[in-house]
């Protein structure tokens, strides 16, 4: 089996192909994580902000769905989070439930996943494998959890067997515990040069694409969808509404921003990213950072249906593509796509609703 300094050619050939794009949603979705559970909160987290199923962005819902850009643990029961709000089979009621090893009453059982999860994150910071294993939290969720608040020591990689076979591909060592060679894959990205300065969401893609031979995009048929009804609008105020739109898309796209950079450690400079958005000859709406010493143009564009729904439209003006296109910008200026949900979009040109109406996870499919 190889090694990973035996993938070289591997790895600049995945390089090249590499859509960073991955990388920004899914450092944005563990930004957004952070700033609404930071690690101080765990210990006070109250049962209400914890469990799934009360439609509410709580910590399993954070964890399991919001950051699925960054781990994906989708599948399975609701039972993996120790307790949650819902119902089981043959029991339609909607009330708390839990596994009995956490307790016989939903406040005895929080308490102790409560518990389990404080010592998970001082387990997992002082790399206390054997206890990280040990501990009655689920598999996958633990994995996703220690990914999320520690990505300098273990990859966002989840799954029990997949961090096993990953491990053997790349003869990490003999009888590891699971978090152990969790660990060790995210010190295997530092061993070569080329992925020592990539981010996890790279090297965990590299990884599935090189052993699992996963796809590098989706088929155009998983991306169409049906054919919807088209809104009735008001062409006297068309322009007021596009803007009204584009004033949403863009308060999103810099609140995606500042999580991203928050997530990748750039925390400073979240708050010292430029507005160029009433200067429409720069060509871009935002000067954001890719480092401390290198600038990122942003220009933030809302995307609707091609008639028939099949693919997608922006407008681009010969400003903006110009620009685009200069030497200087040519590595450095991103276009932000923000798509919206169709009722969404239909409430925003019939309401005339303004920037600030509703939070980032509403405005994306």
């Amino acid at each position: 089996m190889p090694t990973l300094q035996e993938l070289t050619g591997e790895l600049h050939a995945f390089d090249q192909i590499y859509d960073i794009a991955h990388s920004d949603e899914a450092n944005a979705s563990r930004g957004r994580f952070l700033r609404l559970f930071p690690l101080r909160r765990l210990s006070s987290l109250s049962l209400e902000d914890y469990v799934i199923g009360t439609g509410r962005e709580t910590f399993c819902a954070s964890v399991e769905a919001k950051t699925k850009a960054w781990a994906v643990i989708m599948g399975a029961t609701a039972f993996k989070f120790g307790i949650y709000y819902g119902i089981v089979n043959g029991d339609p009621r909607r009330t708390y439930r839990f596994t009995k090893k956490f307790g016989s009453t939903p406040a005895q059982a929080y308490r102790a996943v409560r518990n389990a999860l404080v010592s998970l994150i001082s387990d997992g910071k002082n790399r206390n494998f054997r206890e990280i294993d040990d501990n009655p939290l689920s598999q996958m969720f633990k994995a996703k959890i220690l990914s999320l608040y520690f990505p300098d020591m273990y990859l966002n990689v989840c799954s029990k067997g997949t961090i096993e076979e990953l491990a053997a591909e790349l003869e990490l060592g003999n009888d590891l515990m699971i978090s152990e060679a969790q660990h060790l894959l995210r010190v295997e990205k530092d061993t070569t040069p080329i992925s020592t300065s990539w981010s996890n969401p790279q090297f965990m893609k590299f990884l599935f694409w090189q052993f699992y031979k996963e796809p590098s995009s989706e088929s155009e048929e998983n991306l169409t969808k049906t054919k919807r009804g088209k809104p009735k609008v008001n062409f006297e105020d068309i322009n007021a509404q596009r803007g009204r739109i584009g004033k949403i898309s863009e308060a999103f796209a810099l609140r995606w921003e500042k999580d991203r950079l928050i997530s990748e450690d750039m925390t400073s400079l979240a708050g010292k990213i430029d507005d160029f958005r009433d200067r429409p000859g720069y060509g871009f709406d935002f000067l954001s950072f890719n480092s401390e010493n290198s600038r990122r143009c942003i220009e933030v564009k809302s995307v609707g249906k091609n008639k028939g729904g099949k693919g997608y439209r922006f407008f681009l003006s010969e400003n903006e593509r110009s620009v685009s296109l200069l030497r200087e910008n040519r590595n450095r200026y991103y276009f932000y796509l923000v798509f919206y949900l169709s009722s969404l979009l239909r409430w925003i040109w019939e309401a005339g609703f303004s920037e600030g109406t509703f939070s980032g996870e509403f405005l994306q499919e």
